[in-house]
């Protein structure tokens, strides 16, 4: 090869290394360009979160960790019959289903109460029996659905209530039970109701004082306390609150817009003029409706003839339970479904 062609082949591969170069310096500035912007980007965001701080939560510690829990009990009409094809498949009742039901209402409650424990001490528990537990005699149409007499649903009510609230006794956490009660309208023994003995002209008067006497002179009577009605009201006051209990047929409702709510407000403010009370808790419309001073309980049977009769809201059968907070009162309301 003579002198002149090895001159110029090291000419080309010096070109060759020099466009290379070339590549790779632009692909570095391009790099570095690209690091000063992410540079620029970070700086900037250091910047502002020197101005905005991002909140830290971190968790309260209550001032006073215990609350009572009240459970709601009423309209379980263990006698009463359902037929599922007169209901279009809506709602089955009988007294296997009510049994049912019942367990499914104790053991719920329990989980709840349960649940609540995680948030604060539950030390008490109420148990409100708000009557209604019997359908009874009180009209024919009462006697053609039953199997069972009067006497024989008293003892039905009875054997699943002793067994729920031995449930309640053994399995819970809690220090006291405090089983509260008031007669239906349901469970009378005239065939109109009577303001005068209205108590102890109902059955339910005498389930109460069945469960009373179970319980007295037992281990559990340390830590269950009975109050037993004496009238249409049943009083109780827990962290000063005055929580006025009754079945709720002494409010008169015969349909209308606003539902119950109106005569219902209606009610307890000519009530309060007496005595006035916090809370009040009743059952009886087989309906759960909840505000800020009342409480109003489901029902065990659920949907019924009568119901679909009078144009009542569909219902699926339940109960209620709710919280009472010492310093805010009455917080978390929960349902209880029982299907």
């Amino acid at each position: 090869m003579t002198k002149k062609h090895k001159t110029k082949d090291t000419t080309i591969a010096l070109n060759r290394r020099i466009l290379g170069a070339n590549a790779k310096y632009r692909e570095a500035v391009s790099i570095i360009n690209e690091l000063q912007l992410e540079l620029a980007h970070r700086s900037s965001m250091e910047k502002v979160s020197k101005i905005v701080l991002p909140h830290k939560y971190k968790i309260c510690k209550s001032t006073n960790k215990e609350s009572t829990v009240v459970v709601l009990a009423s309209d379980w009409h263990v006698d009463e019959i359902i037929d599922i094809e007169a209901m279009n498949g809506l709602n089955e009742f009988n007294q296997t289903i009510a049994k049912q039901r019942a367990e499914v209402f104790f053991t719920h409650t329990l989980k709840l109460i349960n649940l609540l424990e995680n948030a604060s001490q539950v030390k008490t528990v109420v148990f409100a029996a708000l009557g209604d537990f019997i359908s009874g005699w009180i009209h024919p149409a009462l006697i053609e659905a039953s199997l069972l007499t009067p006497p024989e649903a008293l003892m039905c009510a009875y054997e699943l209530l002793l067994g729920g609230l031995k449930f309640l006794l053994e399995k819970g956490n809690f220090e006291q039970l405090i089983f509260v009660s008031c007669v239906g309208n349901h469970g009378r023994i005239t065939a109109k109701p009577r303001d005068k003995g209205l108590v102890k002209k109902s059955y339910e008067w005498l389930l109460y004082e069945f469960l009373a006497r179970k319980f007295a002179n037992t281990k559990a009577a340390e830590r269950i306390k009975f109050v037993l009605p004496k009238g249409y009201f049943n009083w109780l006051n827990i962290y000063d609150y005055n929580l006025r209990f009754h079945h709720g047929d002494g409010i008169q409702y015969r349909g209308g817009v606003g539902g119950i709510h109106i005569p219902l407000k209606k009610a307890i403010a000519q009530w309060d003029k007496a005595r006035v009370a916090e809370i009040d808790v009743m059952g009886h419309w087989h309906t759960r409706e909840n505000s800020d001073d009342y409480v109003i309980n489901g029902s065990l049977c659920g949907y019924n003839e009568y119901a679909i009769r009078i144009k009542a809201d569909y219902r699926r059968p339940a109960q209620s339970l709710f919280e009472l907070h010492p310093k805010y009162g009455k917080t978390a309301e929960f349902p209880i479904i029982l299907e």
